[in-house]
């Protein structure tokens, strides 16, 4: 990898004011390549040319845009990405149409340096310099370039060029570092081919790092290739990283599938959207205020996409003003939060706002709720709120550190700082505590765990006369809005707070008491009085079942619950018993200890006249329930409680 890191510099201006001329001047290279760009004396396509300074720490990067009216969503695409602008006006003719065009771009873009570079200064006097000085000074008031250097310069004599290269090398001093989402992501400006070669995509690298041999995604389309070279500053490297200027050589990918707009990223991690969440500044020079579903020209990174833009809140955005809007695109792109856009009116083409997108892949919303204007504001606020958000936006799924970090283009550094935070104030659950931590935002477990108490509600409503919800019913409700991790951790949080309770294959309300059914209860009674009537020779249970008449479907239930509210117990797997048999018992047991100190199995089967089989499963319940305790053959009083 190189070891200069790139300062990229974006020319802006009117046409014929220029600016390739001073570039060329700048670095002896022309911009202009294209032979129409040659004989017809304006640029139309975008210059990228390299200023080489030996004793100088960076590599300065010249973006070269076209200066005509019909250009200007080639300069949107080529300054989407700059470090820096250098502002060129002629100065013998002044500030003119795109001047003002290309500088409001500049700052919808966000861009915070640059300077000033007033061309042809050799056509004028010193006055007339000294009066556009003043002038320009004024244009720039309250702006980015307000304090910025203005250079006088000519291309033609060269008086000015080294003190221009002198401004631009300070302002790459200033540069900051990017900040890193650590995920590849690299907008593509320029699509060609090298003979031997094949395909090449180029741009400016706004993520992560690519290395030769990696495989990338070029979105939206998410067509997949390898990437069989990577070239910095025209020589081949084996990896370039974020803020370079850079060209990667495609492997399996035909040039005709290729364009500026898409973007070369990791894969999986863009995702196609035909819905962008933003919050719009509309320029103070507009003409007239912006309408809800106004369609517009979206230039969003390198790309443009015709878009409906929905007002949220309100009907319109007066110049001057802000607000947060929907862009409803005609054909998918792709983007992330905190990527700057410019809008250009349908018709006629001018410049009227732009601003940044806050979500990138969002709901249709409701435009005038205020839940939804409270998370748009959350969105383009600090990281925590905008983490926050990006959570609870999540709904039931559960999401770790890394989804959220590709949802809301931030590092996972960031991200998980803001995660451990919102999970000490309880503004976040984590429903997976193991590595990888999965996160569910607390309001929205809240509403689930409601939900899901409600359902069972409901259940109970429809069916007063059963104890239990079958636990497969719940589970299939619930996992409509979310997934089996959180069901588990809902459902373990209201069995721990009492709320709900389980029950082998069902759950049940804590504290409600069941509807008795008539002809339920009526056939209870009958099971019941079978192993009443039996006494200590109990039939076993399916004899019972039979000898009624009952389906399993209707037995069983019915013989469970006599087992689970106490009227039956099951002393071994085919000894059932009344409880009024297991107190004769109990009685018996006892009244034999009292004479002889312990008792045996063959002394309890003589004392009630039974078998072996039914006086050893006894013995062993009363020793499994803390009555008695065995000692080699003999049961004697256990200290433990009874049951």
């Amino acid at each position: 990898m190189p070891d200069k890191d790139h300062v990229i510099v974006g020319t802006a201006g009117h046409i014929d004011h220029g600016k390739s001329a001073l570039v060329r001047a700048l670095t002896g290279t022309d911009p202009d390549t294209l032979p129409e760009e040659k004989a017809r004396g304006m640029t139309i396509e975008l210059g990228f040319v390299f200023l080489d300074d030996p004793d100088y720490a960076k590599q300065i990067v010249f973006i070269d845009v076209p200066g005509h009216e019909r250009f200007v969503k080639t300069m949107a695409a080529g300054a989407s990405n700059i470090d820096a602008a250098l502002l060129v006006i002629a100065a013998d003719e002044g500030i003119a149409v795109q001047t003002r065009e290309h500088f409001d771009i500049l700052r919808l873009l966000g861009v915070r340096l640059g300077a000033v570079a007033l061309t042809k200064s050799d056509l004028v006097d010193a006055p007339r310099l000294a009066e556009l000085t003043a002038t320009v000074r004024h244009f720039l008031r309250g702006s980015f370039l307000a304090d910025a250097p203005i250079v006088p310069v000519s291309a033609l004599t060269g008086a000015g060029v080294d003190a221009v290269k002198a401004v631009l090398q300070d302002i790459g001093r200033r540069v900051p570092a990017r900040s890193d989402s650590g995920i590849f992501r690299m907008p593509i400006d320029r699509v060609f081919t090298m003979r031997g070669f094949g395909t090449v995509v180029a741009g400016t690298i706004l993520g992560g790092s690519v290395r030769t041999g990696d495989r990338v995604a070029v979105y939206p389309e998410g067509l997949v290739a390898r990437v069989r070279g990577v070239q910095v500053h025209g020589s081949k490297a084996e990896a370039s990283a974020v803020g370079r200027r850079t060209a990667l050589n495609l492997q399996d990918i035909d040039k005709e599938a290729l364009r500026r707009g898409q973007v070369a990223a990791a894969e999986g991690s863009l995702v196609p959207t035909s819905r962008l969440d933003a919050r719009l500044e509309v320029l103070g020079s507009a003409e007239r205020e912006i309408k809800h579903r106004e369609r517009v020209r979206l230039h969003l990174g390198t790309d443009e996409v015709m878009a409906r833009l929905a007002v949220i809140g309100a009907q319109t955005v007066a110049p001057g003003a802000s607000a947060p809007v929907q862009l409803i695109l005609e054909r998918p792109t792709v983007a992330l939060p905190g990527d700057r856009f410019v809008i250009r009116l349908f018709s006629p083409v001018v410049t009227v706002g732009g601003g940044l997108v806050l979500d990138a892949n969002p709901e249709k919303h409701k435009r005038f709720s205020g839940t939804v204007l409270e998370g748009l504001e959350k969105l383009g606020g600090s990281a925590r709120d905008a983490v926050e958000q990006m959570f609870a936006q999540s709904g039931g799924t559960p999401q770790g550190v890394r989804e959220i970090a590709l949802k809301a283009g931030r590092s996972e550094t960031e991200v998980a700082d803001a995660a451990a935070g919102l999970l000490a104030e309880g503004r976040l659950v984590a429903v997976i505590p193991e590595k990888p931590v999965k996160y569910l935002h607390a309001g929205i477990r809240d509403r689930l765990a409601d939900g899901l108490v409600a359902s069972v509600r409901a259940y109970f409503a429809s069916n007063p006369f059963r104890e239990t919800m079958p636990y497969s019913d719940l589970r299939s409700e619930f996992l409509a809005s979310s997934d089996a991790p959180t069901l588990r951790h809902i459902l373990d949080d209201l069995v721990a707070k009492n709320v709900l309770f389980r029950r082998e294959a069902g759950v049940g309300l804590a504290g409600r008491e069941t509807k008795r059914d008539p002809v339920e209860e009526e056939l209870r009674g009958r099971v019941e009085n079978v192993f009443l009537s039996a006494r200590f020779s109990a039939p076993l249970e399916d004899e019972v079942r039979l000898k009624l008449g009952l389906n399993p479907s209707v037995f069983n239930p019915l013989l469970n619950g006599l087992v689970r509210s106490g009227a039956l117990a099951r002393l071994a797997p085919k000894v059932t018993y009344h409880r009024d048999t297991v107190d004769a018992a109990r009685v018996a047991v006892a009244g034999l200890i009292e004479r002889r100190g312990s008792v045996s199995i063959a002394e309890l089967r003589d004392r009630l006249g039974l078998s072996r089989k039914y006086a050893q499963a006894i013995l062993e319940h009363f020793d499994r329930t803390g009555f008695t305790k065995r000692v080699g053959d003999r049961h004697v009083p256990a200290k433990g409680p009874a049951s």
